[in-house]
């Protein structure tokens, strides 16, 4: 019976010293590969392009599918009548300039002045040697010519004051009808690719009418599920791998920037967006590419 128990005491120290050796060595666990499934490409920015102002379109230089930069013409809409109020108000700003800039009338009532008040100190002068040289209602009229002169001094001045507004207020009208003109020419706000043209040259746009739809490609959403039970709550700034279908050596680099806080009841899925650089125009929006996850 000493000798069974012996035994029995050396294989429960063995079994106990392989589960320790088991628990001491047990490696990390590997990396969860996770797909994302139902994975579509979306565009982050889609801009309609639409008219600043009413009327006939006289030219539409761009089409399905263009290329365009900031700042390209798309279309023009017909401005005969707004050039000419262009033309026309820069003729009143040159005209208001030049009146402006003639100050002969306070040039002359300077010199107004400054004769009256000569004479009107020299009767003055003339008075404190002699007396009664010069009559007191000959001074008395002196000094209203030198007070006559002193205030066209002064209405000259303020005429003067009056056609700088006069210029600053064509200049103000030149630069909204030139502002007007402007808004003739529809320019694109950003670079993009022209997905639909709404307008054609001779056709009449109303005020905010849509004449194209722009679509930025440099950057673009991909959207798609995840099971519920694969979501961390530290899981926002992921990488992911997008591989192009059709093109399985070519890999492109997501991020992970949206986690819905909802979960569908019916599958247990969780809505999630990654955001990626498309610069080389390899994905396109509706594709719908094969997304991996690295997750530990």
């Amino acid at each position: 019976m000493k000798f069974a128990l012996a035994i029995a005491v050396i294989l429960f120290s063995g079994t106990s010293s392989a589960f320790a050796q088991d628990e001491v060595s047990t490696p990390d666990p590997p990396i969860a590969m996770l797909r994302v499934e139902a994975a579509i490409v979306k565009s982050i920015d889609s801009t309609t392009i639409a008219a600043p102002v009413a009327g006939i379109l006289k030219s539409v230089s761009i089409k399905e599918g263009m290329r365009v930069k900031a700042g390209a013409e798309l279309a023009k809409i017909r401005d005969e009548a707004v050039r000419i109020q262009v033309e026309k108000s820069n003729v009143s700003v040159q005209q208001a300039k030049s009146k402006q800039v003639n100050d002969i009338d306070l040039q002359i009532a300077t010199k107004s002045m400054e004769v009256a008040k000569n004479e009107y100190e020299r009767a003055i002068d003339s008075n404190e040697k002699v007396p009664n040289v010069f009559p007191r209602n000959e001074v008395d009229r002196l000094r209203l010519v030198m007070d006559r002169s002193v205030l066209e001094v002064a209405r000259a001045k303020f005429v003067q004051e009056l056609l700088a507004m006069e210029v600053a207020v064509a200049d103000w009208e030149h630069k909204q009808h030139l502002e007007l003109s402007l808004r003739h020419s529809i320019r694109s706000p950003c670079d993009g690719v022209v997905v639909s043209v709404d307008r054609r040259p001779g056709e009449w746009t109303e005020l905010g009418g849509s004449i194209a739809q722009i679509v930025k490609t440099d950057r673009l959403r991909i959207e798609g599920f995840l099971q519920s039970e694969d979501i961390d709550a530290d899981m926002i700034g992921t990488k992911a791998v997008v591989r192009v279908k059709n093109q399985d050596s070519t890999k492109i680099e997501a991020e992970l920037v949206f986690v819905s806080p909802e979960v569908n009841p019916l599958n247990s899925q969780v809505r999630v967006f990654f955001e990626v650089d498309n610069e080389k125009g390899l994905l396109r929006p509706g594709a719908r590419p094969e997304v991996i996850l690295n997750r530990k």
